[in-house]
């Protein structure tokens, strides 16, 4: 992860993070932040804790995301609230998207084309009172009908990245479980960078096709990163870290507070692997999820 950081991503960067609860990419975020990358803009369709950690790193002054806060509770993310009212790491442009227009503007960026058509955004403020962050939604007129209808631009970012439950060497991987916007937005992407819990031969990957998310030919780089999505879960190797979400708002309400925290889980360990010595044992066991295979295929013809 950190030869994939300092190769790949560059100051100023548009940088993608995916992951909808399966699969959040906190491993990369966290390797971002220990290499104090400047003036990011990051987007996904759900920032969460993950985003909270980059503003409150410093490492980023715009955010294009539906929601910044800590769903279990919920609770608040102080980091995006002294940003937002204070300027403090520094003040922060947020580019409000609903789920779903960001996903279209996902998709689009995904089919190569400008923008994509929705019915959901006039009569919001997000369309009606848009903040100072540029034109994000417009409309147009269909040459087929007439009709007016809203229409949001392609996002193409500079580099995303993905934590998957498995890659080949060459860097197909696979995702199952919930997968929100993460097909889409990797595929939006100019680069891509692929961490996975399991590097497997291709032949495994050949097996069931249907699971991949994106292929070989658009990847950059591939990472064997196993836990790379705690305190989040990944679908078949370990749970939802409840506790560690629950402490985190706790853990980071004043500035004290977050520098300690992010000491003891970001800047004070080398990689992930140091990082899972933080976690400890005891939790990895508890976290660990129980094998159930389902869904057996017969290919015959």
């Amino acid at each position: 992860m950190e030869e994939a950081v300092k190769k790949h991503v560059q100051d100023g960067n548009l940088v993608f993070l995916g992951g909808f609860g399966n699969g959040i990419t906190f491993s990369a975020a966290h390797e971002i932040i220990r290499q104090n990358l400047q003036n990011l803009k990051i987007c996904k369709c759900s920032g969460g804790l993950l985003f909270d950690q980059l503003i409150g790193a410093g490492v980023t002054d715009h955010i294009i995301t539906s929601h910044c806060w800590n769903p279990t509770g919920p609770q608040p993310a102080w980091n995006l609230k002294r940003a937002m009212e204070k300027g403090i790491p520094q003040k922060i442009i947020y580019n409000e998207q609903s789920l779903f227009m960001i996903n279209m503007s996902f998709f689009a960026g995904y089919m190569g084309v400008p923008f994509m058509p929705l019915r959901s955004i006039v009569g919001t403020n997000i369309y009606d009172h848009p903040k100072n962050v540029g034109l994000k939604a417009a409309k147009v007129k269909c040459p087929f009908t007439g009709e007016e209808i809203c229409v949001v631009p392609a996002i193409t970012p500079d580099v995303g990245f993905i934590q998957v439950q498995r890659a080949d060497r060459d860097g197909n991987a696979q995702m199952w479980g919930l997968i929100g916007d993460t097909k889409f937005g990797i595929n939006s992407c100019k680069k891509v960078i692929v961490a996975a819990e399991e590097i497997v031969d291709k032949k495994v990957i050949m097996e069931s096709p249907e699971r991949t998310i994106v292929t070989a030919n658009k990847v950059d780089a591939v990472i064997h990163e196993p836990w790379g999505a705690h305190p989040g879960y990944m679908q078949g190797h370990y749970y939802q870290d409840l506790a560690y979400r629950f402490d985190y708002s706790k853990d980071t309400k004043t500035i004290e507070d977050w520098e300690n925290w992010l000491e003891k889980w970001v800047t004070g360990v080398n990689n992930r692997q140091e990082y899972l010595k933080v976690l400890g044992n005891d939790n990895i066991k508890k976290l660990k999820a129980k094998n159930i295979i389902q869904g057996a295929v017969n290919y015959g013809y």
